[in-house]
């Protein structure tokens, strides 16, 4: 991944945030909350580190998804933004489409592939798993 500035935000540009160190992991997300946030059949998230992290114009609405979780969006646009957990408040992670230069980070995995499309598969060599990768503690998907 290239070092530097990450700048990214919502359509219509009320939402607007800034990452200045690389992310720390890239994750395409295949279960059934993600393609309700987002509306794709998968979703890809970049980690960023939290203190390399903030939001330059206004932050997003938050809702809340599970017990652990909770998906952000432009309040004004409707754009998917990312998504925060309890289990990693070390960082942000943001939508992949969310970022002006999106081809500058990379994606380390596929997570949830029990839930993928069975028409949506990406020819890429990256390691898939089943439900939450083991590089990550996530609970997002945990029920009540």
């Amino acid at each position: 991944m290239d070092e530097g500035i990450f700048e990214g935000g919502c359509l219509c540009g009320a939402v607007r945030y800034r990452a200045s160190a690389a992310p720390i992991r890239g994750v395409i997300c295949h279960c059934t909350m993600c393609r309700r946030h987002s509306g794709a059949p998968a979703l890809a998230f970049v980690h960023f580190p939290a203190v390399a992290f903030q939001w330059i114009a206004a932050p997003p609405r938050w809702y809340r998804t599970s017990p652990f979780a909770e998906r952000g969006f432009c309040d004004t646009c409707g754009s998917t933004l990312g998504m925060r957990e309890e289990v990693l408040q070390d960082r942000v992670q943001v939508c992949v489409g969310s970022l002006d230069s999106p081809e500058q980070v990379r994606m380390d995995d596929h997570v949830w592939t029990r839930s993928r499309l069975p028409w949506f598969d990406v020819a890429d060599t990256l390691p898939r798993f089943q439900e939450s990768s083991t590089a990550v503690p996530s609970r997002a998907n945990d029920a009540d």
